[in-house]
């Protein structure tokens, strides 16, 4: 069989915001959606300028790293992404297992990832070469990680691909751990996901350049379709569009306005013909309440505008045959922010049971286009 991805997770641009430490050790656990006896992992210096190198790469189903099988010393040029020689190392969709990379030397790292919903992915680092760092399992707490894009294994028999992509919505991991619970449990085996959510990341404009972290936001979403339709992917699920209305609310120093509900219907539209042009499916929901930290009861200034235009704008998403409209189900009654079960306590990000409530509101949707394939 050919090599596929049993879990991948894009790494961003952080040459804007880098990491640098004298030396490194990281744990990520990743949950494999496939079975192989065989596993290969995908390093990346996609975006950094100079060779990384590990000088132990391992990986095991402990976070003690028991038993670990030995991958080799590895160094990835800039600019690449790298397979590492593959080894005899059985992966089971659904168990979890855990990648150590240690680097011994004084590098500077610029792929970057994280999410904050543990229960899928998860990923610890420490400052010192000989110290496996534990993991931490507190939801609300970022786990970030470098360089890393996930594993591949080799099949029994050939999985549809489903692409998740968007924003922080999908970054932070609360929708992906409620889609990839439901998958594993009705196509065990047979449906592999890829995650290219950028936190900040924006449908129809790219990053702003004028300060951080918004540097870090990547471009936007129409202009990285090579992400999802290099791949023979099946389906897209997007969650997108909430940082075009307030973005420029939350960053007046970018001097963008909030953009007209006009330029995200065309937005949508393009993303949705450039996806069916290459023979993939999009899911969208409706977009929940967008709020600024701070007391929901009150509106900032701009929030009023972003609200109305949230709605307007759901008004024609909901008439949308790919569209599901999640929106009133994650909204408090009677108000304009999400329901304090759904919210991570920004009023702008989902809680556990906000991620698995979308997930399952978004569920028959995709479940219908899987079951068509």
């Amino acid at each position: 069989m050919e090599w596929q991805s049993a879990y991948y997770q894009v790494p961003h641009d952080f040459s804007a915001y880098p990491f640098s430490y004298p030396q490194l050790s990281q744990l990520v656990k990743v949950t494999p959606f496939l079975s192989g006896e065989t596993t290969r992992l995908m390093m990346t210096n996609h975006y950094g300028k100079a060779p990384l190198t590990f000088e132990r790469v391992a990986i095991a189903n402990q976070p003690t790293m028991a038993g670990a099988t030995e991958v080799g010393a590895v160094t990835i040029q800039p600019g690449q992404t790298l397979a590492t020689t593959p080894v005899d190392f059985q992966v089971e969709a659904g168990r979890p297992v855990y990648v150590l990379m240690v680097a011994e030397r004084p590098q500077t790292y610029y792929d970057y990832t994280c999410t904050f919903e543990p229960s899928w992915v998860n990923a610890g680092v420490a400052r010192q070469a000989g110290k496996v760092p534990r993991l931490n399992d507190r939801w609300r707490v970022r786990k970030s990680w470098f360089s890393f894009a996930g594993l591949e294994t080799q099949p029994t028999q050939p999985a549809t691909v489903v692409n998740l992509t968007g924003d922080s919505l999908v970054e932070t991991g609360m929708l992906a751990a409620g889609l990839f619970t439901l998958s594993q449990r009705d196509f065990p085996n047979s449906v592999t996901w890829r995650m290219t959510g950028i936190s900040g990341n924006r449908l129809a404009l790219a990053a702003p350049t004028n300060q951080l972290p918004e540097k870090t936001f990547g471009p936007a979403l129409v202009d990285r379709l090579a992400d999802l339709v290099t791949v023979s992917a099946k389906l897209t699920v997007a969650s997108i569009g909430g940082n075009d209305l307030l973005l420029p609310v939350d960053n007046p120093g970018g001097d963008e306005p909030i953009p007209s509900v006009e330029s995200l219907v065309q937005a949508f539209t393009n993303l949705k013909s450039e996806l069916a042009a290459h023979g993939q499916e999009l899911i969208v929901p409706t977009l929940a309440p967008l709020r600024l930290a701070g007391e929901p009861t009150l509106f900032q200034p701009g929030e009023k505008e972003v609200d109305q235009k949230r709605r307007t704008l759901n008004q024609w998403l909901g008439s949308q045959p790919w569209v599901v409209d999640t929106a009133p189900q994650l909204t408090a009654p009677h108000a304009t922010v999400l329901a304090p079960e759904n919210d991570f306590g920004d009023h702008l990000h989902l809680s556990p049971t906000g991620g698995r409530h979308l997930a399952e509101l978004l569920w028959p949707r995709i479940k219908g286009a899987l079951m068509n394939n």
